[in-house]
């Protein structure tokens, strides 16, 4: 995007960030924003805005520095610029989470893993300060060392769980 942060970056007349609080709100306890920016325009949102540890070093530092401040047994992870989050989402990631007794649930559309769309038991953070502490900063390769269980992701296959990386990306975007 230009280097602009994508969670400012309007979409149907909010942020993309404010469009994934709108999905995400009604399905969780808490929110926890997790940046490395704009940090006053997302402290006007109402929620805790947790700074990573480390700037600039990819999302699993992120979800470090966020998880930290998490009060319930589960984490569950969206980045600000997936848009057409489903309303089950949440519930389905916790359910396959619990019911597999795996490590982290990850969200699947057409058969390719989300693998920022998650939710992981909060225990399980110590061993990825220890995986970071390795050298590993990629999100893949630390959910490669879990118990993992997937979670299939029904709706249009193209827009469900979008990511949106480029401009042209909103070009072809439902949004119904």
């Amino acid at each position: 995007m230009g280097g602009r942060n994508k969670a400012l970056i309007p979409f149907k007349n909010i942020t993309l960030i404010e469009n994934a609080i709108q999905a995400i709100k009604p399905q969780v306890d808490e929110i926890i924003i997790s940046a490395n920016r704009d940090f006053l325009y997302l402290n006007k949102l109402g929620f805790p805005v947790i700074e990573d540890q480390i700037s600039n070093q990819g999302p699993l530092l992120g979800i470090v520095s966020a998880a930290a401040h998490v009060k319930t047994r589960n984490v569950v992870v969206t980045p600000c610029d997936v848009i057409n989050i489903p309303k089950n989402y949440v519930q389905e990631l916790i359910f396959a989470l619990e019911t597999t007794q795996s490590d982290i649930a990850i969200a699947k559309t057409n058969d390719r893993a989300q693998h920022l769309n998650c939710a992981f038991k909060v225990e399980i953070v110590h061993a990825l300060k220890r995986t970071i502490a390795q050298g590993t900063l990629k999100v893949s390769d630390w959910q490669s060392k879990l118990k993992t269980s997937y979670v299939e992701f029904d709706g249009d296959p193209n827009h469900t769980l979008k990511n949106i990386n480029e401009p042209r990306d909103f070009s072809d975007v439902y949004i119904g």
